[in-house]
């Protein structure tokens, strides 16, 4: 067995796609054949702004996003925007809603003038009232037939993902992996029993993803990974990056901010597995650091799992 070579990654993640690409490089000389444009970053996605008489982004997405899906978040946007909730807005691209790029697919929408906000404590508790606000009209704006996203951040996909990482980085991953599913198994055993509410959530509700327009108010950027999911995932993930971010946030302060707009107020279920849940969020960059193909990014990655767990009592709601 160890003399096989390591699994391929899988077919549907693929690079992400870049202005080099032939067929990239032609569609931005059908959209802005005088080439103005800028590649504005994102980690998942290539994003291009189109600067002409209207500003748009192009949007090139990695295999992995289905047309029913990107049509389905199309139509989401919009209904987001008529609930009141500021979106980057769809528009046509080449008289159709979205278009192909050499197996991937392509799709445009308004450029949306912002200002990124600085991690501090009070930009941090505006933006988890707007997360409430969000979670509550996408539960108005649901439309329960959206496909879900690739998504390796679900629990049942862990042991997959941690004996993917295990073949794929060989001997020197596993004692990361042994220690990932040590962490897994006391977090399991901390879920026994509860019950953690289901809804509509954003997936990666952070600073960046959350922006303030000029007039004050804010917007909410990058629906890549919006479905169902405990909505305790998107209040967790969101506290996980608040206390990346340098700023000296409260976190409890931070949860009652997102309880004071939330649809329905937390539950007491809720509140005790938190901190299992923020734990869960770097344990998933151990599950999948194959994909990465990096050991110590797993170990580091494990180190802060670890310690997030060690401090649950600090976090406990």
């Amino acid at each position: 067995m160890s003399g096989l070579p390591p699994p391929p990654l899988p077919g549907w993640f693929g690079p992400r796609a870049s202005t080099d690409d032939p067929a990239v490089a032609a569609l931005l000389d059908q959209l802005a054949p005088t080439r103005t444009w800028q590649d504005i970053g994102g980690s998942f996605n290539l994003n291009i702004r189109l600067d002409g008489a209207a500003t748009l982004v192009l949007r090139v997405h990695r295999p992995w996003a289905t047309r029913a899906r990107l049509v389905g978040l199309r139509r989401l946007r919009e209904r987001l925007q008529r609930a009141g909730i500021r979106v980057a807005q769809p528009v046509p691209i080449l008289g159709r809603d979205l278009a192909r790029v050499d197996g991937r697919w392509a799709e445009l929408e308004e450029f949306v003038p912002h200002v990124q906000p600085s991690p501090s404590p009070e930009s941090h508790l505006r933006l988890f009232e707007e997360l409430g606000r969000l979670h509550a009209r996408l539960r108005a704006a649901w439309e329960p037939d959206l496909p879900h996203p690739v998504d390796t951040t679900e629990p049942t996909s862990w042991p997959y993902w941690l004996g993917f990482t295990r073949r794929r980085l060989g001997a020197g991953a596993e004692p990361v992996v042994r220690r990932a599913k040590l962490l897994l198994g006391e977090l399991g055993r901390a879920r026994r029993g509860l019950q953690l509410p289901l809804a509509p959530i954003h997936g990666d509700y952070k600073l960046g993803n959350a922006v303030q327009l000029l007039d004050g108010s804010w917007a909410n950027l990058d629906l890549d990974f919006v479905r169902v999911r405990e909505r305790l995932y998107d209040v967790a993930a969101s506290l996980y990056w608040a206390s990346e971010s340098g700023a000296n946030v409260d976190l409890h302060e931070l949860c009652d901010a997102y309880n004071s707009s939330a649809p329905e107020p937390v539950t007491r279920d809720e509140r005790r597995f938190l901190p299992a849940m923020i734990t869960l969020i770097p344990l998933h960059w151990v599950a999948t650091a194959g994909i990465t193909d990096s050991v110590p990014e797993a170990e580091r990655a494990m180190d802060v799992a670890e310690a997030w767990w060690a401090r649950r009592e600090e976090s406990t709601w």
